[in-house]
């Protein structure tokens, strides 16, 4: 049973990300669809073993075809901005966080909400990828190609704690470090691994995912108690 409190705070988090949401979810669809045809085409414009051959010997990159990299980055900026931004600049945030409701629920009910968004947003992308994927290429393409794809996923993710962190940290020249650090860390899940040899840093994308998302709650604790 999800408590009132927690309820009215979820409204407020959609009334404020509907719109984005929204657009992201049409234009996300849009251009898989789009890419989904341009790769039919191509595979239809080349004879097929040709293809093949070329995508297994890294002549040619799926990648190229899919322009997939920066959808989950582009998602969770669409959606982490204006879900925190305008609450931290405005100090709304203040009222949220004295809820008769402890701040770690208040804070991981607000974030889990705008992930689960922005999952909403690309699933159906995610879907238009995976079906092309499996309806054109042998295994020994698709799971190279969806385990270089998960970091993208992770990075996005991890972008979204980013700038509920950021968003939260009451310093301005703190925020200033954080952003300056967000971008070379994130730069981790975007380096141009080999097809497929992308799991050999799962451990590590994955413990600075998870150390992104424990420091949304170092800054807003912060906020809370009006740190100088």
């Amino acid at each position: 049973m999800i408590p009132l409190h927690i309820k009215h705070l979820i409204y407020k988090e959609w009334i404020k990300t509907r719109w984005y949401a929204t657009l992201g979810l049409i234009l996300t669809f849009a251009f898989s669809v789009y890419m989904a045809i341009g790769t039919v085409l191509t595979f239809h414009h080349m004879d097929s073993a040709m293809y093949y051959s070329m995508l297994m010997t890294g002549n040619i990159s799926l990648f190229t075809a899919l322009k997939f990299k920066y959808w989950a980055l582009l998602v969770a900026l669409l959606i982490g901005l204006p879900q925190f931004l305008p609450e931290v600049s405005h100090k709304r945030i203040r009222l949220t966080l004295h809820l008769p409701v402890d701040t770690t629920t208040i804070v991981y009910s607000t974030v889990l909400y705008g992930l689960i968004l922005c999952f909403a947003v690309l699933l159906p992308a995610l879907l238009v990828v995976l079906v092309t994927l499996v309806a054109m290429f042998p295994a020994e393409i698709v799971v190279p190609t969806l385990q270089t794809m998960l970091p993208w996923l992770l990075g996005g993710i991890t972008g979204y704690f980013f700038i509920a962190m950021i968003a939260f940290e009451p310093i301005a020249k703190f925020r200033f470090l954080y952003i300056i650090a967000a971008y070379f860390i994130l730069r981790f899940f975007y380096i141009s691994y080999g097809v497929g040899n992308a799991v050999t840093v799962y451990p590590l994308l994955l413990v600075i995912t998870i150390v992104a998302g424990l420091s949304v709650l170092y800054t807003s604790y912060r906020f809370n108690k009006g740190a100088r």
